[in-house]
């Protein structure tokens, strides 16, 4: 029988293939040893030739917050338009040194951005807080998640009306100085208070809720803007408006009145003298109850501030800016059809 081609009894071969992979393992063991160490090593790689980019984000510390607030304060003191560190309702009206007031709408959502990003700029602030709806002259407050009313006096207990604009001022040290202004709004019409005003118990009520009111935070004083006031209730207007004055006086407070410009209703002389400030609403020519046009043209703005000028100190009289504007509806002319739509 012949012997197979690769037939070994003495296995010669074998040894000599089995050194080959002894020699092949040994070879792969120290390569992969070889790897090893140099991962472990860790050698540092050189650096790039452009220079490694840097971000300015980084977590804001709580002496950068202080710093930060540090240079809002100095910013409220070098108002360029206050000349002096007097409190603003102090200073002189229509002196050299100027002085700006603001009305804020707690119902205008853009109110409170605007009131943030133009604080270092106002002086005096007019919240629209406070309401006398009824004969009997009690405040009233709205509820600005239920846009309800709701009695500012309850028994021995006095209910918040803000919860932003106190404890922001508060906060930034604009040096700002507010007086709450109460109306005869209702949000919708301008209430007929002629019963509040002439009944005297009714107005010591007001002056008594006002008092405690105002005792809850840091007030200047008030601002009282009641409108669309019969001549039937001037009467007892003048006499609430000496009343109050006489009290916030006596607290070292200010009173502030808004008045409509030109209205033969209104004696502003006898206004002025029994508050500290006429603030002229120089506003509203054209509004959407009646004809359209301008909120406030040229001509009959200049005019009603030359009247005012007349019939009121210069020392006492605020103007008041309308910035804003209507959407006016086209009506169509009385016999005529709207034009058609092709």
């Amino acid at each position: 029988m012949a012997q197979p081609v690769f037939y070994d009894p003495r296995q010669a071969r074998w040894k000599r293939l089995r050194r080959l992979f002894d020699v092949l393992g040994l070879g792969v063991m120290l390569l992969v040893i070889f790897f090893i160490y140099n991962a472990l090593r860790g050698e540092q790689l050189p650096g790039l030739i452009w220079q490694a980019q840097k971000k300015p984000y980084h977590a804001l510390k709580e002496n950068e917050k202080e710093k930060a607030k540090e240079r809002r304060r100095k910013l409220a003191l070098q108002r360029g338009h206050q000349k002096t560190k007097s409190n603003p309702s102090l200073v002189k009206l229509n002196s050299e040194e100027g002085i700006r007031a603001a009305f804020y709408a707690p119902w205008d959502a853009a109110s409170f951005s605007s009131l943030r990003e133009y604080a270092h700029q106002v002086d005096l602030l007019y919240p629209d807080w406070l309401h006398v709806l009824t004969a009997d002259g009690h405040l009233q407050g709205v509820d600005d998640q239920t846009n309800k009313y709701f009695d500012v006096i309850q028994g021995s207990s006095i209910h918040s009306v803000d919860d932003k604009v106190m404890p922001f001022l508060k906060s930034e040290n604009t040096g700002m100085e507010v007086f709450p202004m109460v109306n005869n709004s209702d949000g919708v019409n301008w209430v007929d208070i002629t019963s509040f005003l002439n009944d005297a118990n009714a107005r010591a009520l007001f002056r008594q809720q006002v008092a405690a009111f105002l005792a809850t935070d840091k007030f200047r004083g008030l601002m009282v803007d009641f409108e669309e006031i019969p001549p039937q209730a001037q009467p007892g207007y003048m006499a609430l408006l000496q009343e109050v004055a006489d009290d916030l006086h006596a607290k070292a407070m200010k009173l502030y009145v808004s008045v409509p410009p030109h209205n033969e209703d209104f004696n502003y002389p006898a206004v002025a003298k029994r508050v500290d400030g006429v603030v002229l609403m120089n506003y509203d020519e054209h509004y959407p109850e009646g004809a359209s046009g301008p909120v406030a043209s040229q001509d009959w703005f200049v005019a009603n501030l030359k009247f005012a000028g007349k019939v009121v100190p210069l020392d006492k009289l605020i103007c008041a800016i309308g910035n804003y504007g209507y959407d006016w509806v086209r009506k169509p002319q009385r016999g005529k059809l709207p034009p058609r739509c092709a």
